[in-house]
């Protein structure tokens, strides 16, 4: 008997939202120390008096707000799948991956789009970087949400790296 390697519980997938949690950890450490820096020497009154709109909000949270959107949805798939029913799906009796049609008690997952298809092969969909509906290309997420994280995302970091 050891100690577990909680290492294994993470899945490959998380390693660069990891690495990206680590430089943020650093950045922070960094700001920090200009933070008490700045207010040693009588720079803690600098104020920047930007007008900010959504749009620049949006352009700086786009690339962060992906992560994040992409992250909590591919978590949640992870997380959401039913034992397959025959009465519960009249229309969808075949996975478009594997060819095979769907049996009681199979795991399957239904995607926002309401397509249905393999767990398994769902899976290996996502492993390969393809966030949308393998049928009809929409996204996993919507552009709604989107925006509104994008928008809440931007102004986060705006608020964290203005020295105040």
């Amino acid at each position: 008997m050891g100690l577990q390697n909680q290492l294994n519980d993470v899945s490959s997938d998380s390693i660069p939202l990891l690495v990206l949690m680590y430089i943020a950890t650093c950045v922070n450490y960094i700001r920090s120390m200009l933070l008490t820096f700045f207010q040693s020497i009588g720079l803690s009154r600098l104020q920047t008096d930007q007008i900010v709109d959504d749009h620049f909000l949006a352009a700086v949270g786009s690339g962060l707000a992906g992560l994040i959107m992409l992250s909590d949805q591919l978590t949640l798939n992870n997380q959401l799948f039913y034992t397959y029913e025959d009465a519960a799906s009249a229309d969808n009796h075949r996975c478009v991956f594997c060819q095979s049609n769907f049996e009681n008690g199979d795991h399957v997952r239904k995607l926002p789009c309401r397509h249905v298809f393999h767990s398994h092969c769902l899976n290996g969909w996502f492993h390969r970087y393809n966030f949308n509906c393998p049928l009809c290309r929409s996204s996993l997420i919507s552009d709604e949400r989107v925006a509104l994280t994008e928008r809440r995302v931007g102004s986060q970091l705006i608020s964290w790296f203005t020295l105040r």
